[in-house]
């Protein structure tokens, strides 16, 4: 009896310095954060725009794989299905997975199947139009929609993510519903809108600045409670009578639920580090990033308020 005891603790011994080993050593070869939405889209420039300074914290390459699809379901159900060892991590932002989670567009909960490991940026969501549209302000564009219901179509990179739940508030809001239009990615959504497939586009405040350089488009309005730096010649929403709870994307990293606490935080620690690196910062400022970092608790609890409110709001 007591040699079974001693081999059993001893086995317990064995496996917890295996752990520790293991953890101190990690990683010891690539990292894999699996984006759920296209290649050029916002949370994809997001992620490779960090990707070098994490390599350089975590001494191993971060490589990146788009699968998108469902909006961001597609990925987010690969991760959740990966093996938690630190070696597949994905991105997540909200509003997009609140969305997804309250319209039962995920086979699970992501506040458990996942492990939070800090977001990087938030990003105002806008509208916007081809500078050849004959509107000029979201009060145009209300007042027309009040007259032809559904009149004007609106490209959205699925009905829940940042863009599709904006023009879901707008419409609650204003009493003027678009007609949606979803794409795979960003990319497919602005090709329509610059080819005059549809009338209107949701995107973020970091993907449109190239646009307004060619000037092939106009902004609408802007979410946040106070003008965007990078365009603040543009009213915010609120500004111009539509004050909406959901206006702009916080995006960051998840890892499967289950991985060792030791690993957890190092992951957590160089998300962190990285944001207040120079070389990062100086790259996302050129890419119209703005970097403000979340953490992990706070990532969670705000996507859990999140979908509370859209379980309440969204067409049943």
């Amino acid at each position: 009896m007591r040699s079974t005891l001693r081999m059993a603790l001893a086995a317990i011994a064995s496996l917890a310095v295996s752990t520790a080993a293991f953890a101190a050593d990690y990683p010891s070869r690539p990292i894999q954060v699996i984006v759920g939405f296209s290649a050029g889209g916002a949370m994809d420039a997001t992620i490779r725009t960090i990707a070098p300074t994490l390599e350089k914290i975590l001494g191993q390459p971060v490589v990146v794989i788009n699968k998108p699809g469902a909006g961001g379901a597609v990925a987010w159900t690969e991760v959740a299905r990966a093996k938690p060892d630190g070696y597949t991590l994905g991105s997540v932002n909200y509003p997009a997975i609140s969305g997804v989670t309250a319209s039962g567009g995920l086979p699970f909960d992501p506040l458990k199947t996942f492990t939070f490991l800090g977001n990087v940026l938030v990003d105002p969501g806008i509208v916007v139009v081809p500078t050849k549209s004959p509107y000029k302000t979201m009060g145009d564009v209300v007042a027309y929609l009040r007259k032809h219901p559904g009149g004007l179509s609106y490209g959205a990179t699925g009905a829940t993510s940042l863009d599709g739940l904006t023009a879901l508030a707008l419409g609650e809001k204003a009493g003027a519903k678009f007609r949606i239009v979803n794409f795979a990615g960003t990319p497919e959504a602005v090709t329509a809108a610059l080819g005059g497939h549809i009338d209107a586009l949701g995107l973020a405040v970091s993907e449109v600045l190239p646009f307004l350089q060619d000037g092939s488009v106009r902004i609408l309005g802007v979410g946040g409670t106070e003008r965007n730096a990078l365009i603040p010649d543009v009213p915010t929403f609120a500004e111009q009578g539509f004050p909406i709870p959901i206006n702009a994307s916080s995006r960051g990293f998840v890892a499967p639920a289950g991985m060792d606490p030791a690993i957890v935080k190092k992951l957590q620690d160089a998300i962190e580090q990285a944001t207040k690196d120079p070389d990062y910062l100086k790259r996302a400022k050129k890419v119209s990033q703005h970097i403000t970092y979340s953490a992990p608790d706070a990532v969670s609890d705000e996507i859990a308020n999140q979908i509370n409110f859209l379980h309440a709001s969204l067409p049943k």
